[in-house]
């Protein structure tokens, strides 16, 4: 018989999200240090992140990254002279959560008003913010009429365009051939845009887990 204890059941601040699996948060907070530590807090909350340093990337990745949850700090600016949190309001139906940084109850009564599904002011703790997601995600979303299956397979990137519907590649408008693994690498890159891809990952990825020989085939094809 053995003495061991059993195994603890395994907590889900206890993995590494899968980035597939996951619920997707895109976090957009222009202070360094707050989106180190809330981008640590939602991954240890389960959460695939992306948290890009600057305005376009965030816009950008609102479309490519398909997040669940848009965490906005109210004061990042956008084009148009309208805060950033209105602009994406309009480009995506995702969750948003908008940070006050000066703690005014007004301002939030506005950002709720602008649309956004939640609104809080500093100070506020990482685990909070993280807390916020996931009473988030646990509301019904309404599916919108007009959803297009379509569209939804299309990652937009800027100028780059991957329909992998279709299977095509454009870049300004212009279409690029492509093999069929050269698709796949590529697809692979613009469905985690601000990750580091190893060669190990890509080659289970596009040639599968079981494959045997040289890794720097991955090379020869990118």
């Amino acid at each position: 018989m053995s003495l061991r204890p059993p195994p603890r059941p395994t907590q889900p601040n206890d993995m590494e999200p899968n980035s597939q699996f996951a619920p997707r948060v895109l976090l957009a907070i222009d202070d360094l240090r707050l989106r180190r530590t809330n981008e640590a807090s939602l991954r240890a909350a389960g959460f695939a992140v992306s948290a890009p340093s600057d305005a376009d990337a965030v816009r950008i990745l609102a479309e490519s990254f398909s997040p669940d949850v848009l965490v906005v700090d109210s004061s990042m600016a956008g084009t148009d002279n309208r805060p950033l949190y209105q602009q994406l309001r309009t480009r995506t139906d995702s969750y948003l959560l908008c940070i006050d940084a000066l703690g005014r109850d007004r301002a939030r009564v506005e950002i709720l008003r602008s649309g956004a599904d939640d609104a809080v002011s500093v100070p506020v703790t990482p685990d909070e913010i993280a807390a916020r997601c996931h009473a988030l995600m646990r509301r019904p979303r309404e599916i919108r009429a007009d959803w297009d299956p379509v569209v939804q397979t299309t990652l937009t990137l800027g100028p780059l365009v991957v329909d992998t519907g279709r299977h095509e590649i454009r870049l300004d408008g212009h279409e690029i051939a492509a093999t069929r693994i050269e698709f796949s690498l590529l697809e692979h890159l613009a469905r985690h845009p601000t990750e580091v891809a190893s060669r190990t990952e890509l080659l289970e990825a596009v040639w599968g887990p079981h494959w045997v020989g040289d890794t720097h085939v991955v090379d020869v094809h990118l």
